[in-house]
């Protein structure tokens, strides 16, 4: 469902990305990690087509869905619109699941408010509900729980690996506790190259 094939990008002389492959089929979780500014919000934004690639070649089957590390609300409607404005079919249904989205990710009492009046927090679990409601096939999330307590982000993540069985999954995160428990198969970048870590690895 998702496929990087020989990926390399620099910017200017500084290479990212060398000789980058990653496949992904439908129930795979991939949970990426390494070194701030080591290329993996761009091997995201490459994944995602934010972002062209040197050289190499990206293949998707189905739609994606993004969570960027930074919220990108609408400012101009509310939490649960946020949600619903990806959503299809009968309205009425689509409230109710947005509605079940944010109880999930503890913003119920969130959800008339609108992004200016909710923490940077907030927002960014509102932008893993938006995801979520558009029902992708494709997940590419950069660093999703990091605004997360430890017990709300247990739950989420229990919703999550749930969600994600019938999904192909790229998740940015440095948290151990995310990896163990989301994660199918695990890879760090490491000088622009990436690696697949086995699992009595730390």
């Amino acid at each position: 469902m998702l496929k990087l094939s020989d990926i390399t990008k620099s910017f200017g002389e500084r290479c990212v990305l060398s000789g980058v492959s990653l496949s992904l089929e439908k129930g795979d979780v991939a949970v990426l990690s390494g070194i701030s500014g080591g290329g993996k919000t761009t091997l995201l934004r490459i994944a995602a087509g934010l972002e062209k690639a040197d050289s190499g070649f990206v293949e998707k089957d189905g739609t994606v869905a993004v969570v960027f590390a930074e919220a990108r609300l609408f400012p101009s409607v509310s939490v649960l619109e946020n949600v619903t404005c990806v959503m299809r079919g009968d309205k009425r249904e689509n409230v109710k699941r947005a509605e079940k989205l944010l109880s999930m990710l503890g913003l119920s009492d969130a959800k008339d408010l609108y992004p200016r009046e909710i923490s940077s927090g907030m927002a960014a679990r509102v932008s893993i509900a938006r995801a979520l409601a558009y029902d992708a096939d494709i997940y590419l999330l950069d660093e999703p729980l990091k605004s997360l307590d430890e017990a709300l982000k247990m739950q989420v993540m229990q919703d999550l690996k749930e969600f994600f069985k019938t999904k192909a999954v790229l998740i940015i995160s440095h948290d151990e506790a995310e990896a163990e428990m989301l994660a199918t198969v695990r890879y760090r970048l490491c000088d622009s190259v990436l690696m697949k870590i086995e699992k009595d690895e730390p």
